[in-house]
């Protein structure tokens, strides 16, 4: 197998880790483009498709450990992509929502993860495509 050692290409997790790391060079150069990262465009979709959350609920959502959720917060709230709102039922609490440019680049983000994508799974079928993404998310919510 060119560019794999054949003691490697029969481990599943080395396969899933080696292409997943190509899956986020790829992504996050596209996403760059747009002055975004990976957490940040997690971020915007969950904001997106939630309406304002905690910024709690947000990194729940969307798998952030609360210190690296702050930054990514404050980073999206500087670009004016984000922002902070006084929650409506609790006085001491946020309530985080995305603004018209969020939107906006979001929508760019989510034409160039698609790109980026596209770019990754070429060599598979549209059958194929749909296998894996159920086996990667079956794997992915156990």
């Amino acid at each position: 197998m060119p560019g794999m050692h054949p003691v490697l290409a029969g481990h599943t997790g080395f396969l899933l880790s080696r292409v997943g790391g190509k899956a986020r060079r790829r992504f996050a150069a596209r996403l760059a483009d747009v002055g975004l990262n990976f957490r940040m465009w997690g971020a915007l979709s969950v904001l997106d498709a939630e309406g304002p959350i905690t910024q709690q609920a947000l990194g729940r959502c969307v798998g952030i450990d609360p210190s690296s959720m702050v930054a990514t917060i404050d980073a999206l709230e500087a670009a004016g992509l984000v922002e902070r709102r006084p929650h409506p039922s609790d006085r001491r609490a946020h309530a985080l929502a995305i603004t018209p440019a969020g939107r906006a680049t979001l929508a760019d983000g989510r034409r160039l993860a698609a790109d980026a994508q596209e770019e990754l799974l070429s060599l598979l079928s549209a059958e194929e495509r749909g296998q894996l993404h159920q086996t990667l998310l079956k794997l992915a919510t156990a």
